[in-house]
């Protein structure tokens, strides 16, 4: 079923809807807690207007609907974090036997649900903690971590490799190679798959990017048109849209089948030939239950991620840049997530306006990584780009720690043009280093650590905001930027003892043609079994 193989409208979609329904909920939080707080209606316009006021009462007014709703969108965050942990890693594992829209639907029903609960409560002005069962039910469906690690498995898939030739004749976009020589042309065609792959993930990114900061615009303007009623319906019906194209447009990039990593307990013969009993018990001592094929999926996922980290150094590696890539993640959301409260607060005081002009210089951002990464990855090694989209994470936000006008917070995106270039080539770098059986149990170990450095990141810094608000606002970017230098070290070691992927490309090319040469040998051997 479905027609194209384009998963950028996916990730554009999703991107503009949920970055759109964000701002509205952090300032429609801020708005409903300061009506409670102070008896007094939000004050309309602050664009440019010095809300530092003399006044003792206001300014403490400010100060506890700052820390309130901090704290709000902290148990929010919690509230889907926690289900989201467990459920986001088995849906992008499970994508490697089910297909990669098992992955992809479960989040936009979730956030399909997460905004019209949003809908009613700003409509009907209910209490906020029904936003917070919304948020758990959206954490059970996988959440975010969910859809982009099934989006990148995805392209991972339209961009594998199988000896010197992409995986599927219908090239899509960004991943077709040249067909090339023979071994005098191996080299090229290689840094050729590895770069087109790297490039292909970061237009995924730049995607992302662009329609999260023109969907923070947007509510910006909504917001001062129409209120936050209908902006979080429209949210709703985008995800409607988008549930759509997946189920009828989108065609699947691997159709539903058993992998080689878990034939022995996944994949179970017909029961009609005459050897069954003994094909059976050669693959499986238990076929007779119905319910132990579910349970040896389970298990044989669970094992496929477990055999990512203990079979070689190549393996090891990849723990090492998760580890990488989660210290990254926590270092840049938690500095980037409290952006608009610190907006809002003294001296700023932004407007929704100003607020979604800054969101769209964010997408500066991505636009300045997709180019780093296109023109960086001809010329430097990955582990070289990752460092230089580090350093650009720390100077950004060590700037802003001491912004305090509206064009030196306007001026901070622009140390930070580079920063989000760690995401796509770490991703990159990790898909590069396993099978491509195992695409799905990578990005769900990606889809678990993702979900894992957001729930530390909001946690540590919504909290350190929360109490370093009055003396030091500034403090949590501070924090976030020398946390950038952990990361840092990490590639530091991968370069230091030679760990690169790349060296090891050829090893993993002869591994997977092993493994296939293997799998085709038992399918050829099953008839002959049989009619004996």
């Amino acid at each position: 079923m479905g027609c194209v193989y384009l998963i950028e409208p996916v990730v554009g979609v999703y991107a503009f809807s949920t970055f759109m329904t964000y701002p509205l909920l952090q300032q429609y939080v801020y708005r409903r807690l300061w009506l409670q707080l102070s008896r007094a209606p939000y004050p309309s316009e602050r664009n440019n207007v010095p809300c530092v006021d003399n006044s003792t009462n206001l300014t403490s007014v400010h100060a506890e609907v700052q820390k309130e709703a901090s704290l709000f969108l902290l148990y929010t965050e919690l509230s889907f974090l926690f289900p989201s942990l467990l459920s986001s890693p088995l849906l992008v594992s499970y994508s490697d036997l089910w297909g990669r829209k098992a992955t992809i639907v479960p989040p936009l029903l979730g956030n399909l649900f997460f905004a019209l609960c949003s809908f009613a409560v700003s409509g009907l002005s209910l209490r906020l903690s029904f936003l917070l069962g919304a948020a758990f039910v959206g954490g059970l469906l996988g959440g975010p971590a969910a859809l982009v690690g099934g989006c990148f498995a995805y392209v991972a898939d339209r961009c594998e490799r199988r000896g010197g030739e992409v995986s599927s004749e219908e090239a899509d976009g960004g991943c077709r190679e040249s067909d090339g020589g023979e071994d005098d042309g191996t080299d090229v065609i290689e840094d050729r798959y590895a770069r087109g792959r790297t490039v292909r993930m970061a237009g995924l990114d730049v995607t992302l990017g662009l329609l999260s900061g023109l969907g923070s615009l947007c509510a910006g303007f909504f917001i001062h048109a129409a209120g936050f009623t209908w902006p979080f319906l429209t949210t709703a019906l985008l995800h409607v849209a988008n549930l759509g194209y997946v189920l009828g447009v989108l065609r699947e990039s691997r159709s539903p089948r058993c992998t080689a990593l878990s034939s022995s307990s996944l994949c179970f013969p017909s029961p009609s030939s005459s050897s069954s009993s003994s094909l059976s018990s050669s693959l499986s001592p238990k076929v007779g239950s119905a319910r132990l094929p579910k349970r040896g999926m389970l298990i044989g996922q669970l094992q496929g991620v477990y055999q990512m980290f203990v079979s070689g150094t190549r393996r090891r590696n990849v723990g090492l840049m998760l580890a990488a890539f989660a210290f990254y993640k926590v270092s840049k959301l938690g500095g980037m997530s409290i952006f608009i409260l610190y907006e809002l607060n003294n001296p700023l005081c932004w407007s929704e306006v100003l607020i979604g002009y800054g969101s769209v210089l964010t997408t500066v951002i991505y636009l300045g990584s997709f180019a780093g990464v296109s023109v960086l990855s001809r010329c430097l090694r990955d582990t070289h780009v990752v460092l230089l989209g580090l350093l650009s994470v720390s100077t950004g936000l060590l700037m802003a720690t001491f912004a305090k006008s509206t064009p030196a917070m306007f001026l901070v995106r622009a140390p930070l043009v580079l920063s989000n270039m760690p995401t796509a080539v770490l991703r990159s770098m990790m898909s590069k280093a396993v099978l491509s059986s195992e695409q799905g149990s990578v990005f769900a170990c990606i889809a678990f650590v993702e979900m894992l450095s957001m729930g530390v990141a909001l946690t540590l810094f919504n909290s350190t905001y929360a109490a370093t608000v009055s003396w030091f606002s500034g403090f949590s970017f501070l924090l976030a930027s020398c946390l950038a230098v952990i990361p840092a070290l990490l590639i530091g070691v991968l370069m230091c003892f030679r760990l690169d992927v790349e060296e090891d490309m050829s090893t993993l090319t002869a591994e997977e043609d092993d493994i296939e040469t293997d799998s085709g040998r038992e399918t050829l051997m099953l008839p002959q079994r049989d009619s004996s």
